[in-house]
């Protein structure tokens, strides 16, 4: 384990992986074998993430608000407020680092729960694996979403439109034909509206990234947990997959003409609903945990 105090590095024959304590974001993924970055590199100019955690919320509070127990609370920003907070090192060795965070008066005036947040990377040969361990510190219920937000950028003299997706099903809602994804679609905005969904054709399970693809979704969210694992296939092979079993919702998001890199996103949670005014333990894809109690997810991202 290398470590400067901000940026912790796990490192194999395989690959080299840093992580920050900012956001506990994984910042880097470098395939030494093939000699490219994998992980997008955050140009400000661009997009000045690399691999995001979505805490407490996935996407937007319907204009910037949410309610809880009839009280008002803003949360101007989408994705909650993990992402831009300093986590504390708890465990830092050769192939494996965590990170946690505690709630302060700050969260606390805009998101009223007392809460752990643990995240954790581990490295096996050309897998890493993202771990996160919630837990509720005090004896009322918790609500809260969590979700990753990886951006993978394209080999060096390719582009998107050289990806090919493959999906991995493991389930398939009533009435759907099994070469097929149904997905939601948000709104301009970035709210779920219930008008905006459909269906993405496959065959034996794939499809390109072709010109236009995003034209038809700003974000395609397939839903229902109908994903177990997606790749990104460069000439026919696997570039990386992520496995997602059992997430409920996988995002799949980038902005076609500027932005040289995909995001494969698996989230425990959606965005408010377009028009959506309710009570928190309402709102679709929310989380609810009882007091004291831990709650723990994974993925994983495989390179090659």
């Amino acid at each position: 384990m290398k470590q400067d105090g901000t940026l912790f590095t796990l490192e194999n024959d395989d690959l080299l992986v840093t992580v920050a304590r900012h956001g506990a974001e994984l910042t880097r993924i470098y395939d030494k074998k093939a000699g490219r970055e994998i992980l997008w590199g955050a140009d400000p100019a661009v997009w000045d993430r690399h691999a995001p955690v979505l805490f407490p919320f996935v996407g937007k509070c319907y204009e910037g608000r949410y309610i809880h127990e009839e009280k008002e609370y803003a949360m101007p920003t989408q994705h909650g407020f993990a992402r831009d907070m300093e986590f504390e090192p708890v465990l830092c060795d050769m192939d494996e680092c965590w990170f946690k965070l505690k709630d302060t008066p700050e969260t606390f005036a805009k998101y009223p729960f007392h809460f752990e947040l643990e995240i954790g990377h581990r490295l096996e040969g050309r897998t890493i694996t993202v771990m996160w361990k919630v837990t509720n510190q005090d004896s009322g219920e918790m609500l809260f979403m969590i979700g990753g937000h990886p951006a993978f950028q394209v080999a060096e003299g390719r582009s998107i439109y050289d990806f090919t997706f493959e999906f991995n099903r493991q389930g398939c809602r009533e009435g759907q034909h099994q070469d097929s994804l149904h997905y939601l679609a948000p709104t301009p905005e970035g709210y779920e509206s219930g008008e905006l969904q459909g269906t993405l054709k496959l065959q034996e399970g794939r499809t390109p990234l072709t010109k236009g693809f995003f034209d038809t979704a700003l974000t395609y969210m397939f839903d229902d947990a109908q994903v177990s694992s997606v790749s990104l296939l460069l000439d026919g092979r696997p570039y990386v997959t992520m496995g997602c079993n059992d997430f409920p919702y996988l995002g799949v998001w980038t902005m076609e003409e500027t932005h040289p890199f995909v995001c494969l996103e698996p989230w425990y949670g959606l965005c408010a609903s377009d028009g959506c005014k309710g009570e928190l333990k309402d709102r679709k894809g929310i989380i609810s945990l009882p007091g004291w109690d831990s709650w723990s997810r994974s993925y994983t991202i495989e390179v090659g």
